[in-house]
This record gives structure tokens, C-alpha cells and sequence, in this order.
């Protein structure tokens, strides 16, 4: 585990109640008559090259690669689909002119709580679309104003459906042994919390929690430098040993002195120095193993141009030339920057999947 994360105290929880294209060569296009128009469906055949849940990215015969959204299909049902990377489907739908696009008020009425009327309905919807035209002309104060609007309607239905956990599950969360009088204290902050919140008294409900978590930081206990090192899995040379210890150790100091501008510049001498073992920890991927993490193939000229280029980024990294890394990065990617324009994904609302011999619908 990183410094970082094992000094990193446990944040306050909020309640939280909110929720380019270019035209494909596709396969074939059927045509779909609706109440007032004809539209025209288009299906797209390829491989899946990545899966994150209710978006894929399948990558054609020919090359084109589709950035797929499922979010018109139910969870269940996208479980089913079971998608494998490597895996043959076929999909019907839409190319769409951006990803932003996949979240339409479709999407955003099926993520709805139960109770919501069908007047509310239309209002959301009238103020969701305004939100959607906002944010793509990058209008961020005003979409905010309408999400409140959105928020005031919504957020009643997400409290009343919301079943927070019994405190005795809540509470083993933390690995902290807390004595008796803590824990009787923190069950009555916490039930305390979900009272106001559920009564939408959002002010009062967040300083419950914040005195909640305030017990529990109270908890936590820095690790010692041995104790760091320990768990990094690293051995620091006896000539660095005293120099780092003696950051670690002052850096920790002005952390609880309150000297926070001190203690952000010891932690960062302490990571400066620390670099080496950092990477000895978790060594660079070799170079053929980088370039598995692209599924596009480039020239041998700029194959050969890539290996030169990452060789000298980790002779920099071994003999502590962190300066010129940043640097060697830019060139290494300014080379592969042509072929990721070239295969940029094509974004597709799917409505229709058919894989593994089986269909589903939307």
C-alpha cells in the first residue's frame, strides 16, 4: 500500500443523492417504422477488445472501433450478455454524435427511485434536456442551477427509498478496535445522521457524520517508518537509510504540529528519495509488455522509434534522471498520438445484442 493511502485519514461520507464521431462502415442497416418516422438501424459485427460493464469498445474486421453503450438494456441483462474480451457479437442501433450522448433522459428515467409521478416526469424531462444542451456548450454554472431544480424533485423519492445498513454492519467497515463508550457514541451519531438525512435537514445531517468520522480518525496511527518499509517490500541501503527515515520522521512531525506547508515539502523530499525504491517495488513493464496495452499495430519505423525512446526512459528512471522522464514520456506518446486519432472509437447506442447465439432486446 502506498504512503499515501496508509496516512490518508478516512474522509467524511456524504450523502450522495445525485445522481466526434465519424461515420462507420457498417455491416448492413435495417429500417424501423415508428409512430412518425422512419429510422434507420445499424448493425456493426466485431470483436470485444474491452469491457466495462454497460460500455464495450469491439473492434471490427476492417479496423473501426465502436465505443458501445448498453445503457437502454436492464443490469440483469447485461450480466447475461457475459462479454469476453476477444469475444464475437453483433450489434444493432445508433451511431451517436458524442458519448455525453448515451446518458439521454431514457437513460436518466430507467435510473429513477420508485414513486416518481408522471407530472414530475415531464418537468425532469423539459429540465434534464436544457442540462444535457448546457454542459455540451460547457455552460457549468447554469446546468448547475438546473441540476438543483432536478435535485429538489428527485432527491424526496432517493431518501425514501434509501435502506442504509444496520450500524452493526456499518461499524465493521473499520479494522479499529473502539472501546465501548466510542462505539455507543458513534451508533447514536450514526442513526442520528440517517434521521436527518431521511428528514432532508441536509446541514444538520452532515454534522453528525462529520463528528462520526472525526471518532474515527481519532484512530488512526501513522506507521512507523520500519513499519512503511515493511509493508512496501523494499530494503533501503544503509547509507539511505538514515536520510529517509529522518524525512519520514519529520515530515510526520510537522503533520501533527499542523506545519502543513512543512510537511508537504518533507513528504515530497521523502518521495524524491524514495523513487528508486518505489520502482524496485513495482518495476516498468518491459517494452513489448507496454506495447500489449495498445490493440492497434504500428510501422516498423515507429516500432523502433518507441523502443528507443522507452529503453532511455528507463535508463533515465535507474540512474535517477527523473527530470528527463516527463519529457521522454511526451516523445513516446507523440508518436503513438497519429494512430490513436486514427482509432478513435465510434460512439454507438446499442438496441439490439446478439452474442453467443443468443438476442437481446432493449
Amino acid at each position: 500500500m502506498s504512503r499515501e493511502k496508509k496516512r490518508m485519514f478516512v474522509a467524511s461520507i456524504a450523502l450522495a443523492l445525485v445522481i466526434g464521431g465519424v461515420m462507420p462502415s457498417y455491416t448492413s442497416a435495417a429500417v424501423e417504422q415508428t409512430k412518425s418516422h422512419v429510422q434507420i438501424r445499424q448493425i456493426v459485427e466485431g470483436t470485444v477488445v474491452e469491457n466495462w460493464g454497460n460500455e464495450i469498445i469491439i473492434k471490427g474486421d476492417s479496423g473501426e472501433r465502436y465505443h458501445v453503450g448498453l445503457h437502454t438494456f436492464a443490469e440483469e441483462q447485461i450480466q447475461a450478455m457475459n462479454f469476453l474480451v476477444g469475444a464475437f457479437v453483433q450489434i444493432e442501433g445508433e451511431v451517436l454524435d458524442s458519448v455525453a450522448d448515451f446518458y439521454n433522459f431514457d437513460y436518466f428515467v430507467k435510473n429513477l427511485p420508485l414513486g416518481v409521478t408522471e407530472d414530475e416526469i415531464n418537468k425532469l424531462e423539459l429540465l434534464y434536456n436544457d442540462v444535457i444542451n448546457l454542459e455540451k456548450d460547457e455552460l457549468w454554472e447554469e446546468a448547475g442551477e438546473l441540476w438543483v431544480q432536478i435535485n429538489r424533485i428527485t432527491n424526496p423519492y432517493y431518501l425514501a427509498n434509501w435502506e442504509p445498513e444496520p450500524f452493526d454492519v456499518y461499524i465493521d467497515m473499520f479494522e479499529y478496535s473502539f472501546t465501548s463508550d466510542d462505539l455507543l457514541q458513534m451508533e447514536e451519531l450514526y442513526n442520528q445522521w440517517i434521521s436527518l438525512a431521511k428528514s432532508g435537514a441536509e446541514l444538520e445531517s452532515g454534522e453528525k457524520i462529520d463528528q462520526f468520522f472525526e471518532i474515527v480518525n481519532s484512530y488512526y496511527i501513522e506507521p512507523t517508518f520500519d513499519e512503511y518499509i515493511i509493508d512496501l517490500g523494499t530494503t533501503i541501503s544503509k547509507v539511505d537509510y538514515p536520510v529517509i527515515k529522518k524525512l519520514y520522521e519529520d515530515a510526520r512531525q510537522a503533520s501533527s504540529d499542523g506545519e502543513d506547508q512543512l510537511s508537504m515539502d518533507k513528504w515530497e523530499a521523502f518521495d524524491l528519495v524514495m523513487r528508486p525504491y518505489y520502482r524496485a517495488a513495482n518495476p516498468m513493464p518491459t517494452f513489448d509488455e507496454q506495447m500489449t496495452y495498445y490493440d492497434f499495430e504500428v510501422s516498423k519505423e515507429d516500432f523502433s522509434k518507441l523502443q528507443k525512446v522507452y529503453t532511455g526512459i528507463i535508463e533515465s528512471e535507474l540512474n535517477g534522471k527523473y527530470e528527463q522522464v516527463d519529457s521522454q514520456w511526451e516523445s513516446f506518446y507523440s508518436i503513438l498520438e497519429p494512430y490513436f486519432s486514427i482509432n478513435v472509437n465510434i460512439p454507438f447506442r446499442a438496441t439490439q445484442v446478439i452474442i453467443n447465439g443468443e438476442t437481446f432486446h432493449r
